[in-house]
């Protein structure tokens, strides 16, 4: 049976332009700080939540330079992700997660990580990212994310 779960990550840029990874204790990599969005909540409001659970830091969301304005009076346009990925967690299809990946900038930079979930945490450049151990997918995503946010 395929198990599909919506969830939301941050890729948070500091004011000296590094980004917020956290060392993820059950993966045993590091990740951008993100988690499940729960029901009834937006995702965008899950991807600040988890931020904030995961790190402490509080950010926002940037927005997304593609939004087409469809708002009016019976209907809001929520800001578009960066990208939506659909992540093989198991290996095997079994369990996907739905992920919507926003581009963040930090509101505080201090860090308090959640021990329960993290169990390493930091603010890293692009070069130290490529050297920490983490999937092809996030390196490929925090690249084109750094390429958005110059633009």
């Amino acid at each position: 049976m395929i198990s599909n779960h919506f969830t939301a990550t941050g890729i948070v840029f500091n004011a000296a332009n590094e980004i917020l990874m956290i060392h993820h204790n059950k993966m045993r990599v590091w990740l951008p700080p993100g988690g499940h969005i729960d029901e009834n909540e937006l995702p965008t409001n899950a991807a600040i939540r988890e931020i904030f659970e995961e790190t402490g830091v509080h950010a926002k969301v940037l927005p997304n330079k593609g939004n087409p304005n469809l708002s009016d009076k019976h209907s809001t346009e929520l800001d578009r992700p960066f990208a939506i990925l659909l992540e093989d967690i198991e290996g095997d299809g079994t369990h996907n997660h739905i992920d919507m990946v926003f581009l963040c900038v930090a509101i505080t930079a201090e860090l308090k990580p959640q021990k329960d979930e993290v169990d390493g945490i930091g603010w890293f450049s692009f070069e130290q990212i490529k050297r920490l151990k983490t999937f092809d997918n996030v390196i490929k995503t925090i690249a084109r994310a750094i390429e958005e946010r110059i633009t």
